[in-house]
């Protein structure tokens, strides 16, 4: 497993067991039952701490993200740039065969 994958784990599996345990701690189809005391409230009632979970999973996901776009080199950025480039220049090619505008 390379280092890059390594890191990527350490931010996916603990998100997964989150949103495992959340699910099993807080049953959201419980807003779509039968029962219209329990249904129709939307995420209003959902506890205070299970925000406060969700937001610290979001911003280390997105600081995780944000960290991995600063670390690429400049030769990962050109390559990515071509292979950006290639993949538009196909799409247009196919778009210019099919006769689309």
């Amino acid at each position: 497993m390379t280092e890059k994958n390594r890191g990527a784990m350490l931010i996916v599996a603990p998100l997964v067991i989150a949103l495992v345990v959340v699910c099993i701690i807080y049953d959201p189809f419980h807003m779509i039952s039968s029962n219209p005391e329990n249904s129709g409230r939307g995420f209003a009632n959902t506890p205070v701490w299970l925000w406060v979970i969700g937001v610290g999973i979001l911003g280390s996901v997105m600081s995780y993200g944000i960290s991995q776009a600063r670390r690429r080199t400049h030769t990962e950025a050109n390559i990515t740039q071509d292979a950006t480039d290639e993949l538009y220049r196909r799409e247009e090619n196919s778009r210019e065969r099919k006769g689309l505008p």
